[in-house]
């Protein structure tokens, strides 16, 4: 009998062209894992492609996917506050869309959610991004372990698993989905694990990122937070 129930959540903006091969791999995965409850979760950001009637035919021969859609484009963290608004799970795995975390990499995860950790984060090893973006990554977590004064290896991961109770979402806005590990910290999470994996190259569709704006947003964006955390305001 199925015991831990977890969704798998996956944010994804114009990427019909990683759909197929994102899903048929997480599919994969629910299928052989027997012992957990799972739903599979894709919210539809606001796309102009042909997503949504991908996701519709795997729909139709798989109940455990759900399907919620964004009329208009409204970003991450109103994605993952919708999720946690309509659905509860004892844990819930994050995943991008674009292809860039293997899927494979969930198996992994999952058995560490056997042993009962509170945080499980992926960290991207062999990293295909620019070495502007690079940089940014290890400046912002310069930054947080400054702040927070918790050694880890990572601050940061778009392949995370979180125990649900420890994420406060009411008060979640602007690019709070980035700090979700930071949240779950600040309500208790003590019981972490970090794992290295080797990061994919984006094959198809465009980032959503632009490294201009990072630059420019990404102190001030991260301060704003710090100061909510502080206040209380996702407790």
């Amino acid at each position: 009998m199925p015991g831990k129930k977890i969704d798998i959540v996956v944010p994804v903006h114009n990427e019909e062209s990683n759909l197929i091969s994102l899903i048929t791999k997480i599919l994969r995965i629910i299928k052989v894992n027997k012992i957990f409850k799972f739903r599979l979760i894709i919210i539809d950001d606001g796309s102009t492609d042909e997503g949504q009637e991908i996701i519709r035919r795997f729909i139709k021969k798989n109940k455990i996917i759900n399907l919620i859609i964004n009329k208009k484009k409204k970003g991450q963290t109103e994605c993952y506050k919708k999720y946690l608004l309509k659905f509860r799970s004892d844990y819930f795995i994050r995943i991008d869309g674009d292809n860039q975390d293997n899927p494979k990499y969930i198996s992994k995860i999952l058995s560490f959610v056997q042993k009962n950790f509170d945080i499980i984060m992926a960290r991207r090893t062999l990293r295909k991004h620019s070495i502007m973006m690079t940089c940014l990554t290890f400046l912002y977590d310069s930054l947080i372990f400054l702040l927070i004064r918790k050694k880890m290896k990572t601050y940061s991961s778009s392949l995370v698993c979180f125990k649900t109770s420890f994420i406060k979402y009411k008060n979640l806005s602007f690019n709070d989905h980035r700090y979700l590990p930071l949240i779950a910290i600040d309500n208790g999470a003590k019981n972490i694990k970090i794992f290295d994996t080797i990061h994919q190259k984006r094959k198809y569709g465009v980032s959503k990122y632009k490294i201009s704006e990072k630059i420019i947003t990404a102190l001030p964006e991260f301060l704003f937070f710090f100061l909510r955390l502080k206040l209380g305001f996702f407790k």
